[in-house]
């Protein structure tokens, strides 16, 4: 996202997009072709994308669509408890100091533990949502460490990035708009 927040007006929100893009583009030297922000569907396809995530309405991916019923893309559902800013943060979403929270690294493994165990047993999916600002210290590092080691103990456990999940969703369930 050009900012974190998409603008309402359409022209400054296709003018975000592009510019998101390009910049990706120049630094990474490939186009983006996932996102978390809420831009329009429309928009996202317009410029490449091929995926959102950004709500939980479902544990699994699942396709949706724009208002018109077109602009079809994957969506990598995560949920605010696999994400590592409402454990880690202070302010979040705007938050009064008595939501403030610092969490202890463990707690947060034995949940994030517990989720993907949920989600191994059902042959499902887990998207758990790291800002590098937020885990990127050494103690939680660790703790990410030792659940991906975990997680491998266990067979048949993937660890693709977004885009190759959004991948494997289209080729192995195309969406019915495809056709």
């Amino acid at each position: 996202m050009w900012e974190h927040r998409v603008p309402k007006e359409p022209a400054l929100e296709e003018d975000h997009l592009a510019k998101t893009v390009a910049a990706i583009e120049k630094i990474s030297g490939r186009r983006p072709v996932g996102t978390r922000s809420g831009h329009s569907a429309f928009l996202l396809r317009k410029y490449g994308y091929i995926y959102r995530s950004e709500g939980s309405a479902d544990q699994l991916p699942h396709y949706v669509v724009d208002e018109g019923g077109d602009n079809c893309l994957v969506h990598l559902p995560f949920h605010y408890v696999i994400d590592d800013a409402m454990f880690f943060s202070f302010a979040w979403l705007g938050s009064e100091n008595a939501a403030q929270r610092i969490t202890d690294p463990e707690h947060v493994f034995d949940i994030w533990w517990a989720a993907f165990r949920q989600q191994y047993r059902e042959g499902g999916y887990l998207n758990i949502c790291m800002h590098p600002f937020v885990s990127g210290r050494a103690l939680r590092v660790a703790m990410v460490d030792r659940l991906i080691t975990r997680m491998k103990t266990l067979p048949g456990v993937w660890f693709p990035s977004c885009e190759e999940v959004a991948r494997w969703c289209l080729e192995k369930f195309p969406s019915p708009r495809a056709a």
